[in-house]
């Protein structure tokens, strides 16, 4: 059995890429500085010390499996039901297979190896059921990120999307980056427990949060070193922020 896995969700079609458009390949495939975005992504799980990685896929799968061929395993979300019916997709390949699962989003490449090698760590001396990454974000209104909302004793008791929050909730500054580590056991105990009775009838990878906290089990969050590592990439100008902060970071090392 091996230590950790990594799931990468890939399987977006990307329409906000191209005008609305349907797009002529998934968004994780659009090029950032020289190579797919989900090959950042990929990198950087494997920069960080993660060798097995499952990426799901969908839409226009073949092109992201003739990229990577053999080098990752491929998990397929052929109906799009939401970011919790992804990660169970990998069930089958994972289950049973590894003590813990890292989740993150194809289209989310600019968090540093060393920030998710903080997590790990913290996860390991802590032991929690999930460990997450969170952002604090100067306006957070502005990114409409989920809040992390914590209890008076500071644990985190849940994730709450910017459309459901109180006037209270809008005012926090901790937001959610959509980066996790499961205690596998627990993820494929429960995964398959979601609902999907919300507005867009899907199954929400963030419920996760909520459920596990209802079982009394604990959530860590860490805090990454600084915004730009929480941007995903949704549309042409969020692309073209990311390549610039891979320039800047890039200009850095040398």
């Amino acid at each position: 059995m091996e230590k950790y896995a990594a799931v990468i969700l890939a399987a977006g079609k990307g329409t906000r890429m191209n005008e609305g458009l349907a797009s002529p390949i998934p968004k994780v495939m659009f090029n950032l500085n020289g190579k797919p975005i989900v090959d950042w992504s990929v990198k950087l799980i494997k920069d960080a010390g993660i060798d097995r990685v499952v990426l799901v896929v969908g839409y226009k799968k073949e092109l992201v499996e003739n990229y990577f061929g053999d080098k990752v395993e491929y998990a397929e979300q052929a109906e799009q039901l939401g970011t919790g019916h992804a990660v169970a997709q990998a069930k089958y390949l994972l289950g049973n297979q590894c003590d813990a699962v890292i989740v993150f989003y194809g289209d989310n490449p600019l968090y540093k190896p060393e920030t998710v090698q903080k997590l790990i760590e913290k996860f390991e001396i802590e032991k929690p059921t999930i460990a997450m990454l969170s952002v604090i974000f100067e306006d957070p209104k502005f990114w409409a990120f989920g809040r992390v909302i914590r209890d008076q004793n500071n644990e985190v008791v849940g994730i709450t999307e910017q459309k459901d929050c109180s006037p209270e909730q809008l005012e926090i500054k901790e937001s959610n980056t959509g980066f996790y580590i499961f205690n596998a056991n627990w993820l494929w105990q429960n995964i398959d427990l979601l609902k999907n009775e919300n507005v867009q009838g899907e199954y929400y990878l963030t419920d996760l949060i909520a459920m596990a906290k209802d079982q009394s089990k604990r959530i860590v969050a860490v805090t990454v070193s600084e915004e730009t590592e929480a941007l995903g990439i949704n549309t042409p100008e969020q692309l073209k922020q990311a390549e610039e902060v891979l320039r800047k970071r890039a200009q850095l090392q040398n």
